[in-house]
């Protein structure tokens, strides 16, 4: 069902996302831009929220993919330019050829949230409101002066921690059938589920959501017609928690739901995405640790250019792998077995929380898995090739 909807995905977007998309060789998933321009905007008037955008410098391309993200700070606290996880993803990504934009969002303070979880509703539903407007302000900016030259057909937006719950209910909360009477309530006080911040009469939708140790009040609100995501969070995380509860370690009474919960939720539902949990972490472990600040980076760089540019992976090879590679026994006991028909790279196992549970090296078009050490239950295989141009296939197998 994952790799089903991929391909739905990359064939829509081939045939008529694709209208203005272009990937020069190199672009999107590789530094081209040594530099970067950076100039700041009001996007909503009405509550005078600033928002930093990052274009590549001399770049000349006419319709160029957009990139929003909003920072952390458990909605009391930071601004668009002090989260170095957004700035640096602000940065790294205009030098590979995106638009990009880090924004202002309403705050409010701990002591009423601590106190009212009414008011810490109210706080986040503004926080959602700015972040649409922001992304209305781009699509009025594409249809009037056309200052940014945004390929609309390919916006993405996300964020780091608070950032990261906001723009993933901006993604996944979007009918007002789906949500909880406190929801609906805070909804209608700040303008209904397009929010009041500005910039009416244009789309807020996006083509995926980047989360980085985000959540949702409920992993329902993911459904199979939603758009994909890309994932990470630190599986001790309790400040966005990693399961469902309480953020901030509890003090927050709002329940909010991380990747332990999300994990499964987007597999059942075959919404495409991919996810990298930090066994042993706690709260956005990148922040503090190069080396996983660079995992991040190159993960969200690997989801984005396969969305991007899905020609440059091979629409045509995939379709055709999807059939040749073969998996079995499933259900399995003591070894999975793997047969493709181009050179494989190596297979990595998940449990249905997103941990990896297992890495093994295949070089070869064949392979197998030993999985006696695995207690029972439901993983994910995820298949690399050593080719660049064949796409990962994910594929769900039941160990006995």
């Amino acid at each position: 069902m994952l790799r089903k909807l991929y391909m739905s995905a990359l064939l829509t977007i081939s045939a008529a996302g694709m209208a203005h998309a272009q990937c020069p060789a190199g672009r999107f998933n590789s530094t081209v831009f040594p530099s970067v321009d950076i100039s700041t905007v009001t996007y909503s008037t009405p509550y005078s929220l600033q928002m930093d955008i990052y274009q590549p410098t001399g770049d000349t391309m006419m319709h160029r993919p957009l990139i929003i993200l909003a920072h952390g700070g458990s909605f009391i606290s930071g601004t668009r330019n002090d989260d170095s996880t957004v700035v640096q993803l602000c940065r790294n990504f205009a030098r590979r050829g995106y638009v990009t934009a880090s924004i202002d969002y309403r705050l409010g303070n701990i002591i009423s949230m601590v106190s009212d979880s009414s008011y810490a509703i109210d706080v986040v539903i503004k926080a959602i409101s700015d972040g649409k407007a922001a992304v209305r302000y781009f699509r009025q900016d594409a249809n009037t002066t056309n200052t940014y030259k945004i390929d609309t057909n390919h916006i993405y937006y996300g964020g780091n921690s608070a950032g990261a719950v906001l723009y993933m209910h901006a993604a996944y909360l979007t009918d007002t059938s789906e949500s909880a009477t406190y929801l609906d309530v805070a909804l209608a006080a700040n303008g209904g589920m397009e929010g009041n911040s500005g910039n009416a009469g244009y789309s807020s939708s996006a083509k995926a959501v980047i989360n980085l140790a985000g959540a949702l009040n409920t992993a329902n609100f993911i459904n199979s017609t939603d758009i994909p995501a890309v994932n990470a969070q630190g599986d001790n995380d309790n400040t966005v928690p990693y399961n469902c509860a309480y953020p901030l370690s509890g003090t927050v009474h709002v329940n909010l739901c991380g990747m332990g919960a999300l994990e499964s939720r987007f597999t059942s539902q075959g919404v495409y995405h991919m996810t990298k949990i930090f066994p042993g972490d706690a709260h956005v472990p990148w922040s503090t640790n190069t080396a996983k600040m660079y995992t991040v980076d190159s993960l969200v760089t690997e989801f984005l250019y396969t969305l991007t540019c899905p020609g440059n992976v091979g629409v045509a090879n995939i379709a055709a792998q999807a059939a040749e590679v073969t998996l079995y026994p499933n259900p399995a006991t003591e070894v999975v077995n793997i047969v493709a028909g181009d050179m494989l790279k190596d297979a990595t196992v998940t449990d249905q929380t997103g941990r990896t549970v297992l890495t093994t090296t295949l070089n070869s078009t064949r392979g197998e898995i030993n999985t006696a050490n695995l207690a029972p239950g439901v993983y994910f295989i995820r298949v690399n090739f050593a080719g660049n141009a064949l796409a990962p296939i994910t594929r769900k197998v039941v160990i006995e």
